[in-house]
C-alpha cells in the first residue's frame, strides 16, 4: 500500500476530515480571549455556538483567567435567549490550600442568580491565574442543568488554592448561554468551549 505524503499545498486545501477519521471525544466549538473586557459570553446561535442535545455534556476550559481588580471572585452566570436567566442555583465546594487549611464551605449554599462563584478570591498579580474546567449537563435542554468542575488559583493570601465544586438549577428551565465575569472589574484570559461526544 502506497503512503501518501501531503505537501504544503495539498494540506492547506483540506477543509474537512473524512467521516472515517476520528477527531476524538472533544470537539472545539469556540474559544474567546478577553483583554480587560467586562465579561466573556457564549450564547446559543451566536458566533457558531449551538447549545442543544447534540452533546450530552459541554466543557469550558479556563486558561490564565484573572481580574483587572485584585482579590475578586469569578462568577458563572447562566443565560436564556441572550439575556441573563435570573435563575436560582445551589452550589457546593470543597477546597484545600497548600498552607494546610481545608474546608467544605460554602456547603449547599444558595447562590441567587449565579450558577457558581469560587470560594476564594483571585490575586491579579501575574502569573496567579484561575485555571480549570467545568462540565455542563443539560445546557440547551428543558431540564435542571447541573455542573461539576475543578480549578486551581492563588488566593488573596498568595496560597495555591485547589477547589472541586458542583452546582445545579433549583427549577426546570432551558439555559442556552453562559457568561463569565469577575465580581467587580473587568476580566482577562481565555475560555474555550468544547462539546463532548462520548
Amino acid at each position: 500500500m502506497a503512503i501518501i505524503k501531503p505537501n504544503n499545498n495539498t494540506i492547506s486545501a483540506i477543509t474537512a476530515l473524512p467521516a472515517a477519521i476520528s477527531t476524538g471525544s472533544l470537539v472545539l466549538i469556540k474559544s474567546v480571549t478577553a483583554s480587560d473586557a467586562s465579561n466573556i459570553i457564549f450564547d446559543n446561535d451566536a458566533s457558531g455556538v449551538v447549545f442543544d442535545d447534540a452533546y450530552k455534556c459541554y466543557m469550558f476550559n479556563f486558561q490564565r483567567v484573572y481580574g483587572a481588580t485584585d482579590n475578586v471572585k469569578i462568577h458563572f452566570i447562566t443565560r436564556t435567549g441572550a439575556s441573563d436567566s435570573g435563575g436560582t442555583f445551589r452550589q457546593q465546594a470543597m477546597y484545600h490550600t497548600y498552607n494546610g487549611s481545608t474546608s467544605t464551605n460554602p456547603a449547599s449554599a444558595p447562590n441567587n442568580d449565579k450558577l457558581y462563584q469560587i470560594a476564594g478570591t483571585i490575586r491579579n498579580t501575574n502569573p496567579e491565574y484561575f485555571q480549570g474546567q467545568i462540565f455542563c449537563y443539560g445546557i440547551g435542554e428543558n431540564t435542571r442543568m447541573a455542573i461539576t468542575g475543578q480549578c486551581i488559583y492563588k488566593n488573596n493570601s498568595g496560597y495555591t488554592h485547589n477547589e472541586a465544586f458542583s452546582s445545579s438549577s433549583d427549577t426546570t428551565q432551558t439555559i442556552n448561554g453562559m457568561k463569565f465575569q469577575m465580581a467587580s472589574g473587568n476580566i482577562y484570559g481565555t475560555i474555550s468551549l468544547y462539546g463532548i461526544t462520548t
